[in-house]
């Protein structure tokens, strides 16, 4: 008898998760397995995240909506017509007393109260907020009176998937449940009614890599952090393996990417070449003076995946400073009582209007008092700088990161990264930092990285992770599907990323799906690849990265040097053939490849 996978999936319209989605069950049908799938048909219109994806905020009218609505429909009908799919919808399992419930709990929850609702012993009322929370960029649970309308429609679409969910469940009995992203709210409920019948569920995601984000895909179980990520087998497997040639060029690509900051999740600007005269100059920093960056994270991040129960939390490790804030205060006066160094604390673009959020973050607002009480050798670098983070590198000695992402990718370009230890850490393994348990230890690392500055050795150890990140974590179809950032979207907000977006609204909600036909037609991953995502069904795996599928790649310590070093080469003939002076970035690499 063959196993059953179910799939939840009520964003048909957001078809850069649909279509690889769809692939993956398509090839798991062709290895025996039985699909069914759980569509919406607009009972989730109050506010989706396909509306969100088109660009369709939480106060448009109902007629905006529907749009959305009957567009989504089209997609998710295609889709379910060209594999076979056997296609269920929401309202075919929701019963009368089920609304029923559902308007009562809605009716039940108060703004003092919402945090505390739970049914059967799962935390609804919380789940519900999460992607109201991202995309107000909210900080607390005092939700601001004007939104609460809002909570309350997502509450309602929460509980709704919630009751649909474990009937469909009980009908079905499958063997396993999957959905792309389970923290979305009403994908979180599915997953919550799969853990009550015992059910297990995963999660898909596209991959983290710039350029193959949409031709690649992860698969996790329900609730597996990134924390959870570094403690396993995969990753221990690995970790002190060296890269080979393909797994480095991976990793390059993955900054070919960035620096041109065309996909929507490069939140940095465009890379422009700029040289460390022109960034000194600009930012007031002494010519002797060695400059220190503190790259911030977007504290509105970690507190959504906080709220809704998800956040990493270390077992082991007790936070240094308490947050952020904290954090930033004691380098504000580190730096105040060493004139030898410069601060540069980097806000995350985050915290500012960008190319996928248009709000300002409530924390800007502190961050601008600590700034103008900081002296003349501390400067706070903001997106209207017009800065790129890989241009600003040109004139950093060290890294000071407390979560933010950056911290791998500067240590990917030879630079030192210095973390205060930090029990919310989750951006990547901290074992890649040197980390600092007191205060005294932290000036003192932060010394010493500043004498040692930019070696390979830094490189290797984050191209590692990076060549496991994009490598194992997440599986590529590269080799059948072709989905990548356009060079034509506008990068910055303002007219241009407007116009852009209402054209593709006009052309998603509106077009023939001709694009989408095509891709239909020639779409089929490997064979080899639905295997890795079979063997982690059928083995009870809890990442793609723990197959034991993935073909062996030998290399040598001495190999993985050139190959770094040949990418450093290459930087210092392309992005960097403009910066000539001697205390850049490039500047120091040149002088210790002797180029």
């Amino acid at each position: 008898m063959n196993q059953k996978l179910v799939v939840f999936s009520p964003f048909s319209n957001v078809w850069d998760h649909t279509y690889p989605e769809a692939l993956i069950t398509s090839g798991l049908a062709r290895l025996g397995w039985d699909i069914a799938y759980l569509n919406c048909n607009g009972i989730l219109d109050i506010h989706c995240v396909a509306m969100s994806a088109a660009g369709v905020n939480e106060f448009a009218s109902p007629a905006v909506r529907s749009q959305i609505c009957r567009a989504c429909h089209k997609r998710r009908d295609l889709t379910n017509r060209h594999f076979g799919f056997q296609s269920s919808t929401i309202e075919d399992f929701l019963a009368a007393e089920d609304r029923t419930s559902i308007d009562a709990f809605v009716a039940s929850v108060t703004p003092a109260t919402w945090t505390e609702l739970t049914v059967d012993g799962f935390p609804l009322g919380r789940y519900a907020v999460y992607e109201m929370w991202l995309h107000n960029k909210l900080v607390s649970p005092d939700l601001p009176p004007e939104l609460w309308p809002i909570y309350l429609g997502q509450l309602r679409n929460t509980l709704t998937a919630y009751f649909a969910s474990l009937r469909f469940l009980s009908d079905t009995k499958p063997d396993v449940a999957m959905v792309y992203n389970d923290h979305y709210s009403v994908n979180h409920a599915f997953t919550a009614a799969a853990k009550k019948l015992g059910i297990t569920s995963y999660s898909i995601h596209g991959g983290w890599h710039m350029v193959h984000r949409s031709e690649s895909m992860s698969m996790m179980r329900s609730d597996y952090t990134l924390a959870d990520l570094f403690e396993s087998p995969g990753w221990s497997s690995v970790r002190e393996e060296p890269l080979n040639k393909s797994a480095v060029d991976l990793v390059a690509g993955h900054f070919d990417g960035l620096w041109a900051a065309n996909s929507a999740f490069a939140y940095s600007s465009e890379l422009e070449g700029t040289g460390s005269q022109k960034l000194r100059s600009q930012f007031g920093i002494a010519p002797e003076a060695s400059v220190l960056l503190a790259a911030m994270s977007s504290e509105d991040e970690l507190m959504g995946v906080t709220i809704i129960g998800v956040a990493p939390q270390s077992k082991v490790q007790k936070s240094l400073f308490s947050d952020q804030f904290e954090w930033i205060k004691f380098l504000i006066q580190f730096a105040s009582t060493n004139p030898e160094y410069h601060l540069i604390v980097r806000l995350h673009p985050r915290m500012f209007p960008n190319k996928r959020e248009l709000k300002m973050s409530p924390v800007v607002s502190e961050l601008m008092e600590l700034k103008a009480m900081a002296p003349g050798n501390i400067t706070f670098n903001v997106p209207s700088d017009n800065v790129s983070l890989y241009d600003l590198i040109q004139i950093v000695d060290v890294v000071l990161n407390f979560r933010s992402s950056a911290g791998a990718e500067l240590m990917a370009l030879g630079l030192p990264v210095v973390v205060p230890a930090n029990s919310n850490f989750y951006s990547y393994p901290n074992e890649l930092n040197r980390i600092a348990h007191t205060k005294r230890d932290y000036e003192k690392l932060i010394r010493q990285a500043a004498k040692e500055g930019w070696s390979v050795d830094n490189a290797r150890k984050a191209f590692r992770w990076y060549g496991f990140f994009f490598g194992r974590v997440s599986a590529s179809f590269s080799e059948t599907y072709t989905s990548r950032p356009t060079s034509i979207r506008p990068k910055k907000p303002g007219f241009r990323l407007w116009l852009w977006t209402k054209a593709i609204y006009v052309i998603l909600q509106h077009g023939p799906l001709i694009l989408e036909r095509l891709a239909l037609r020639r779409g089929a991953l490997p064979t080899q690849t639905i295997r890795l995502f079979d063997d982690v069904l059928k083995n009870d795996l809890d990442t793609v990265s723990d197959s034991r599928l993935f073909a062996s790649e030998q290399s040598s310590v001495d190999e993985e040097t050139r190959f770094l070093e040949e990418f450093f080469t290459g930087l210092l003939a392309v992005q960097w053939k403009d910066v000539d002076e001697e205390n850049s970035l490039a500047g120091r690499v040149r002088a210790a490849l002797n180029k």
